[in-house]
């Protein structure tokens, strides 16, 4: 009766350990474990779509090419958008003195500036010589942004205290009229279509150009809806208006800054493209016996890919080599790595 008394007591303890994992794993919330099994659809079919992407032939290059173009062809546009903007706000501030108005020709000349950093950044990408630069040319696009936020948060928190010493002094005048609304209607609508075709594309720099143009339809319509107050309701509102409109474009410039910043200097990756990794790793050959070490980080837009792997060590140095390499190759096919290195050991020794 004894042994039989221990067997029960292990496997009740067995138990006992399977239900903590799956209440540690698991979310206790349904809906948290309804997204978490979704969650683990989505990855199962990114490994399906890696598996195909891998085994196609590599076009990444062309398709690189492509995507460059257009976002060349957006950012070009945007700035003549732009420019076309920068002189309708030119004009609109002259006519009403409203500063809410005065500070969407701020954004605009801020706009400018930035899509021409952006497309020297883009030209400079699409020229680059790769023997003198055979790596990281690409990171130029981060700095554009990263400089484009710089410009747009200085240059609203001037027109900020601006808008402040309006107030003290006491000199606030608008004058809206119809022209003035009618300028700042029809831009309002163009940024509109443009920035339904940037979410579209979903590249980063376009990312960046709707995020932009996302800001601009906001404070536009904000601009007009506080001159209008402040020519017809009360005077003060036109200045409050600039205010809140140039806080709210300085604030989401940094923002986004904060958020690209960590590309620059080695953050690891996401954990599902962790996990992509290493279903291609695991699946590449069955002579890979274990994965002694994986690091993913980006320096970049594209992530650095790590891996030691463990082989046998009496395999011939041409099936390790022709292995690795292999390995190598179809992990750079994935769209989010930029380069990957495959170190093969013998043993797990956590080098």
């Amino acid at each position: 009766m004894a042994p039989r008394k221990r067997k029960t007591v292990k496997e009740n303890e067995e138990v006992q350990k399977a239900e903590d994992v799956h209440q540690n794993i698991l979310p206790k919330d349904p809906k948290q474990i309804e997204k978490f099994y979704e969650h683990q659809a989505e990855l199962l079919q990114k490994f399906d779509e890696d598996q195909v992407t891998i085994k196609s032939e590599s076009i990444r290059d062309t398709k690189e090419e492509d995507e460059r173009f257009e976002d060349r062809m957006l950012a070009q546009s945007t700035f003549a958008l732009n420019i076309g903007s920068l002189i309708g706000n030119l004009a609109a501030s002259i006519i009403s003195g409203s500063l809410s108005i005065m500070s969407t020709f701020v954004d605009s000349s801020m706009d400018i500036a930035c899509s021409f950093v952006m497309n020297i950044c883009l030209s400079a990408i699409s020229k680059t010589d790769a023997q003198k630069y055979p790596r990281g040319r690409e990171r130029l696009e981060l700095i554009g942004v990263i400089l484009c936020s710089v410009i747009m948060a200085f240059a609203n928190v001037s027109m900020i205290m601006q808008s402040i010493n309006s107030i003290a002094n006491d000199s606030v005048d608008p004058k809206m009229t119809n022209l003035t609304m009618l300028i700042v209607v029809v831009q309002t609508v163009l940024k509109a279509v443009l920035m339904w075709l940037c979410y579209k594309r979903g590249s980063t720099s376009s990312l960046v150009i709707a995020m932009d143009l996302r800001n601009d339809l906001i404070t536009r319509s904000l601009a007009l809806v506080c001159g209008y107050l402040g020519d017809y309701v009360w005077k003060y509102a036109d200045p409050i208006g600039a205010i809140v409109v140039c806080t709210w474009i300085a604030y989401s410039w940094c923002q986004h800054a904060v958020e690209n910043i960590p590309q620059l200097v080695g953050i690891s990756a996401e954990q599902d493209q962790l996990a992509r990794i290493l279903n291609i790793t695991l699946k590449h050959d069955s002579r890979i016996k274990f994965i002694d070490h994986s690091m993913i980080y980006y320096t970049g837009l594209n992530a650095q890919v790590e891996l030691h792997i463990v082989m046998d060590e009496t395999l011939p140095l041409k099936i390790t080599h022709d292995i690795s390499h292999d390995l190598e190759k179809n992990i750079q096919k994935l769209d989010f790595v930029e380069r990957c290195f495959v170190h093969v050991d013998y043993n797990c020794d956590g080098d």
